[in-house]
């Protein structure tokens, strides 16, 4: 006798992989975990950092990046983001964005950049 086990067809593995990352992604949201997660990657695409120290170090970055760059694209792309990207910093350290602690810019956190003008 030769016996054949059942098999599952690859598209069946692959359906109940994503429908497990799919239950996963819900579970995280209704349990407040994407906030986290939203906070990070919001943080890498330089969308509102929440550490004064990390704003800080942007800032910089924009300001060595438009020294150091030789084409006029990246150095106005460095000067938008030097001028106009908003920031969320704790500067009192009490736990909570109050309204002076929201919108910031590189010049309202004190950084200042000798080549860069930034036209209100």
């Amino acid at each position: 006798m030769n016996k054949r086990g059942q098999s599952l067809s690859m598209n069946t593995i692959v359906i109940t992989i994503l429908v497990v990352i799919v239950l996963v992604i819900i579970a995280l949201f209704f349990t407040g975990g994407m906030a986290s997660l939203t906070n990070k990657i919001q943080s890498f695409f330089g969308a509102q950092l929440t550490d004064l120290q990390e704003a800080n170090a942007r800032c910089n970055s924009f300001c060595t990046s438009y020294q150091t760059s030789n084409s006029a694209l990246l150095r106005d792309q460095f000067m938008q983001n030097f001028c106009f990207s908003e920031f969320q910093a704790d500067i009192n350290a009490n736990g909570i964005y109050d309204e002076n602690e929201k919108g910031l810019t590189c010049s309202s956190i004190g950084i200042e950049c000798s080549v860069i003008q930034c036209s209100k």
